[in-house]
């Protein structure tokens, strides 16, 4: 049992809070890294996704084996090692995934520009292949290719060479300042003489990485967040009165939404330097120190970890067998490796909706199943949870997915400028989208605070600006205009009066928040310029709440069966690993692209406003009180 402390914080709190910072702080940060790997590796919008995949799948598979492995030994594994030894372990598990990176990142192959002509001819819009100096680009651009010569001094041996000019379509080059680069359009038929005089007179060379090791360290950082969240949260419960377990955990979760607000901004630095630095200042060497601080941060934090006297948490609870509730999981694990060969055999998109859809055929089978015969099915027996789980799976695809292609939509040329943001100039927006989640959790949190209701409602209305302030704050140390950020103030209006109007109902506030994040999307698919960025960036507004409150409503009565039904919820973290895929592939179709690929998150709030609705009515028919379900943040 954990050690007394019945009032107030265990003295080492504040030292497992750390780990909630590095969850926000990485995963946060994907929204940066994807568009640098995007170009370094010459990806489509669904390929840049398979980050998310690598990241958020690893939750579901730590999560799973934990499950399984107990199963199998009859014994839950984690509480026989430890909370405190499962964070440590997880953290090393983070530490060899970011070591790993440095080495997967470096191992690159060099060949002649001349062996790329069938992949410049098969590129997909908006995608490029560059040559190892950076200094030619081959784009795909609608139906149009296009050669670019970047600035510099000796753009103009390229940009006056006749036998390049004589293969460009109006023997010419244009400026093209947001690119830094000469562009012209030539024909595919004109690839193999273009890419032969490069080859000849310029000796040019194309450098391919292996962009699946570096999903293998992602996957392994992950992994050991897995096992740190698994072990964190209840960890957090343990550290003082049980009835008050809820205030830290929501401390945690502002931790945690501070990393997701900072984190964009710090890994923008690493990668491009400071502000008015561009895209293709990035390089391998940035990447590498950016890994090896990350490594050297888990190490210390295991460290800490080790040396610091914290309480020996235990429970006494059996671990029971649901073979029934085992075999659902198991076909899930299935469709996913079935996700994985389509991946392996570059059959992306197709067998991302199979899976999707299948997955979702699979829990509500089990849902009515469970209803039919109950026995053998453990927590999935409750109607409330297995729509709660496929809440969960999408309500992290939806978090996931919009902040994840955002990079792409502002770069796309037409959407927030004319030209399109250069992928140096996003982390801003990129902040300000996780921000919004850590203005919802800072405010939301209030509710768990023993205050007065006029109170409340003051802090309402206060703590909403004062986390904005502190978003505003650090962009202005990063030295990023911060007026560009002033017009989300109408966003977090609109915020505040949703959560008067769900009056700390979780059910209510679900339903207003979903149909908020509807209407947001929907305006940025019809806009564009400032009014369409910020609409969808006020997708992580009101996203913000909606972790708890699908995971109050979920578990509410089962009873005994409450801590299998957290960890089926917690596996269902998988949706950030599918959904983000499915939108990149939808966005890589020319006639649908980046803009109205973002169907898919007003897809995933209609199923959270269709929850909201249904587990009312569930709730209510097992007589049990809807209104009063309190859950921690995610």
């Amino acid at each position: 049992m954990a050690e007394k402390h019945s009032r107030g914080l265990h003295p080492t709190f504040f030292v497992l809070v750390t780990v909630f910072f590095f969850w926000g702080f990485l995963a946060a940060s994907n929204g940066v890294f994807i568009p640098f790997c995007k170009s370094h590796f010459n990806l489509t919008q669904l390929q840049s996704q398979l980050i998310d995949f690598a990241f958020y799948s690893a939750y579901f598979i730590g999560s799973l084996i934990l499950y399984l492995f107990s199963a199998a030994r009859k014994v839950d594994i984690l509480n026989r090692i430890g909370y405190k030894k499962g964070i440590i372990y997880g953290l090393l598990i983070s530490v060899v995934g970011a070591l790993v990176m440095i080495p997967c990142i470096n191992k690159q192959k060099v060949v002649p520009v001349t062996e790329t002509t069938s992949q410049i001819v098969n590129l997909q819009d908006k995608q490029e292949i560059q040559t190892t100096d950076h200094m030619v680009h081959f784009v795909k651009m609608g139906t149009r290719f296009q050669l670019r010569i970047h600035y510099g001094p000796k753009a103009d041996q390229y940009t006056s060479n006749q036998g390049i000019l004589n293969l460009v379509q109006g023997a010419a080059f244009q400026a093209n300042n947001h690119d830094s680069a000469f562009e012209a359009s030539f024909l595919p038929a004109g690839a193999p003489a273009l890419t032969g005089i490069l080859d000849q007179q310029f000796h040019q060379t194309v450098t391919f990485g292996y962009f699946g090791l570096i999903l293998m360290a992602i996957f392994l950082v992950a992994l050991g967040f897995s096992l740190q969240q698994t072990a964190a949260q209840p960890f957090a419960v343990a550290m003082g009165d049980p009835a008050t377990g809820a205030h830290r955990l929501n401390l945690a979760g502002g931790v945690n939404s501070f990393g997701t607000t900072i984190g964009p901004l710090i890994i923008s630095w690493l990668l491009f330097g400071q502000a008015g630095s561009t895209g293709n200042n990035a390089n391998i060497s940035s990447v590498n120190r950016m890994y090896l601080l990350i490594a050297g941060l888990f190490l210390a934090v295991a460290i800490l970890f080790w040396v610091t006297k914290m309480p020996e948490v235990t429970s006494q609870e059996e671990f029971e067998t649901t073979r029934k509730a085992t075999g659902s999981m198991n076909v899930i694990t299935a469709i996913f490796l079935l996700i994985v060969g389509g991946i392996l055999f570059n059959f992306r998109l197709p067998l991302f909706i199979v899976g999707i859809v299948g997955i979702l055929i699979v829990l509500f089978y089990s849902n009515n199943a469970a209803i039919r015969n109950a026995d053998g099915w453990g927590a999935m027996r409750y109607p409330q949870l297995v729509l709660g789980m496929i809440g969960i799976f999408v309500y992290v695809g939806v978090e996931v997915t919009i902040q994840s292609n955002m990079g792409a939509l502002l770069e796309h040329p037409g959407f927030l400028t004319a030209t399109g943001l250069d992928a140096s100039k996003i982390d801003p927006y990129i902040s300000l989208y996780w921000g919004g989640l850590m203005i919802g959790r800072w405010t939301g949190a209030i509710t768990a605070f023993n205050l007065s209701k006029s109170t409340r409602k003051a802090l309402m209305v206060i703590v909403p600006f004062i986390a904005y302030a502190v978003i505003l704050f650090v962009n202005h140390l990063k030295k990023n205009n911060v007026g560009e950020l002033l017009p989300f103030i109408p966003c977090i209006i609109i915020q505040v009066l949703g959560f008067f109007w769900g009056q700390e109902k979780p059910a209510k506030t679900l339903m207003i928040f979903s149909f908020f994040g509807m209407l947001a999307i929907f305006l940025g698919l019809l806009t564009h310029g400032k009014f369409g960025t910020f609409a969808m960036i006020s997708g992580g507004l009101f996203c913000s709440v909606m972790w708890p409150s699908i995971f109050a409503l979920a578990i509410t009565g089962l009873g005994k069966y409450t801590s299998q039904g957290s960890a089926f919820l917690i596996m269902m973290i998988l949706g950030g690993a599918l959904i983000p895929p499915l939108q990149g592939g939808l966005a890589d179709i020319s006639s649908i692209g980046i803009q109205f690929s973002y169907i898919i998150p007003i897809l995933c709030f209609a199923y959270l406003a269709f929850f909201g609705f249904r587990v009312k009515s569930i709730l209510k028919s097992q007589g049990l009180d809807y209104e009063s379900a309190a859950g921690a943040g995610h």
